[in-house]
């Protein structure tokens, strides 16, 4: 029987699991240094403070993995991508005591090798930086008004980010870099489709040329609606992709792909942490899911937790029903 680690990896590589382990309490994930605002000495649940790059961030509440934070209301570090060179100055990462500051959060996170599969996560993609920088409306919009700015700007993100894993490999070897860039909304993408190929499918396809060149794998996180180019995603080789929400056609997905990336999703986390949930009603999303999916592809449930106590209920009955589903095929 393999272990959790061991079924995980499988998962994500296409290749047969005993078991269907849950990913959060399987991968841990270890924060790459500088995309957002941490004060551990002083933590405040509800305090404002500068990351790395200058972006204002506000925090939610107690536990910032379900509670998490946001760009302060109103901030703004410029108004227009027309002058990003002037104003975005990327943290100096090679500077930065990156092996002092994994070891710790290693320590903190009591991360086992042997039993955990370990994640770097590289926060705020190229999209997302920038509309933390200038806001969502000029983001979108510099597309369309100033695209070769915009090409410029991304161009040097992807360098940064590259190095980001370069120096992620150099000290911690990691089985897995776990990226984040949200492209979608709802119901649509945030962009059509055209302009995500134009201006970052390129990049895209380079982090995962590097990441595999180390031997790791590269798994992304994209919120919402992107059924249009989940296609490009599996041609360049992206290996996992979550939360996958219950708006995108998980079925279609898994028919047309699930031999060739990873689905992680499915959840209805709005069912899950609806305020009259209960144990029952989060235990058979769960069962249905995984029920619905498991047998068709490359499938791990996940989801976006909210509500700290149905989170461990979550992960709970992932972990025991992970274990029975399979032998329903």
């Amino acid at each position: 029987m393999q272990t959790a680690k061991e079924a995980l990896l499988a998962m994500y590589r296409g290749e047969p699991a005993d078991f269907i382990p849950d990913i959060y309490t399987t991968q841990k994930d270890i924060v790459f240094p500088g995309d957002r605002y941490i004060d551990l000495e002083h933590f405040d649940p509800h305090g404002t403070g500068p990351d790395a790059w200058g972006v204002l961030w506000t925090n939610q509440g107690p536990n910032p993995i379900v509670d998490g934070n946001t760009v302060a209301k109103d901030f703004r570090l410029f108004d227009s991508i027309e002058d990003w060179k002037e104003h975005v100055h990327f943290p100096p990462v090679e500077h930065m005591p990156l092996e002092q500051i994994f070891q710790g959060m290693w320590h903190g996170m009591k991360c086992d090798r042997d039993e955990n599969v370990i994640s770097v996560l590289l926060l705020s993609g190229q999209f997302e930086r920038l509309n933390q920088m200038i806001g969502m409306e000029e983001a979108m919009c510099a597309f369309y008004e100033y695209p070769d700015e915009m090409h410029e700007f991304l161009e040097a993100m992807c360098e940064y980010k590259l190095k980001c894993i370069d120096l992620a490999w150099e000290y911690l070897k990691p089985d897995v870099i776990h990226m984040h860039d949200d492209w979608g909304m709802n119901n649509n993408m945030m962009f059509d489709p055209e302009t995500w190929r134009e201006f970052i499918k390129p990049l895209e396809a380079r982090y995962v040329e590097k990441i595999h060149s180390y031997g790791m794998l590269y798994q992304h996180h994209s919120c919402g609606y992107i059924m249009q180019i989940i296609p490009d995603l599996a041609e360049i080789g992206v290996d996992a992709i979550e939360p996958m929400m219950i708006c995108n056609n998980l079925d279609e997905c898994l028919e047309k792909y699930g031999d060739k990336i990873t689905f992680c999703g499915g959840i209805d986390n709005q069912k899950i942490d609806a305020p009259d949930s209960t144990p029952e009603i989060i235990i058979e999303e769960i069962h249905r899911a995984m029920d619905t999916y498991c047998s068709k592809g490359r499938y791990l449930p996940y989801y976006i937790p909210s509500v700290e106590q149905n989170w461990f209920i979550y992960m709970g009955e992932v972990n025991k029903y992970g274990r029975e589903v399979l032998q329903k095929k």
